[in-house]
């Protein structure tokens, strides 16, 4: 097996999406798959279980293209953020990680990335048994939750992911805020990242190439995540 590493794609969010969506539901690969990819203009991500009259509603949201994703989690606003994917085939031994501890794995990867480029950072703790566990966040960087990455001083979140889970796999798509305003170069950011997740998965580098009949082949996903109906009913058009 192998961390199948996907080259670098600048998108719309119904183009990102798609290509997450098909890279999980239509590639069988027996290793993780990642990639890391960027926004053809600032976007709004909002999560699956969201509803859209709500999210519609919101100042962050107003003029701007709005994009349901295929995994849970609040509001997200892409364009300077350093955003991936990350896909676990059901047949890889990590798939058997409980999905929290995943949560706090990636996001201990992340740290350990910032704190090796000067950066302190913690996890934000989970309630603690009997306080009230959070809702699913309206936005997403504004309202952190149990495990997120957050500075040093626990007062600005730096990270955040949000999963789908099926007998195929795991969906994880994340996202780091700051990267920029950090002053970190996103090139050594990956570079780094991407060897934390070789230890965390036992697995090296396989490069991978985008077909020709990519395009073609996610057209379908496309089509869906930039419908009103996807958007607004979760409905394919």
């Amino acid at each position: 097996m192998s961390l199948n590493f996907y080259p670098y794609r600048k998108e719309s969010g119904p183009e990102n999406m798609a290509t997450d969506l098909w890279l999980f539901q239509d590639i069988d690969l027996s290793g993780p798959i990642f990639r890391h990819y960027g926004w053809s203009s600032n976007e709004i991500t909002f999560g699956y279980g969201q509803n859209w009259s709500w999210v519609g509603e919101q100042n962050i949201t107003r003029e701007k293209q709005c994009t349901r994703r295929p995994t849970g989690g609040g509001i997200v606003n892409h364009g300077t953020d350093w955003t991936y994917a990350l896909i676990l085939p059901q047949a890889h031994p990590s798939h058997r990680i409980p999905a929290l501890d995943l949560y706090e794995e990636i996001h201990l990867a992340v740290g350990r990335v910032l704190e090796d480029l000067g950066y302190e950072t913690i996890l934000k703790p989970c309630p603690i048994k009997g306080e009230q566990k959070a809702a699913i966040p309206g936005n997403c960087f504004a309202e952190p939750v149990g495990r997120d990455l957050m500075s040093g001083n626990g007062i600005k979140k730096l990270a955040g992911a949000a999963m789908k889970r099926t007998k195929k796999g795991i969906l994880i798509q994340g996202t780091i805020d700051h990267v920029q305003s950090l002053n970190v170069r996103p090139e050594k950011f990956l570079v780094l990242f991407v060897a934390q997740l070789e230890n965390l998965f036992r697995e090296e580098v396989q490069e991978m190439e985008w077909g020709k009949g990519f395009e073609q082949e996610r057209k379908e996903y496309v089509e869906k995540f930039s419908s009103a109906s996807w958007r607004q009913n979760r409905t394919s058009p």
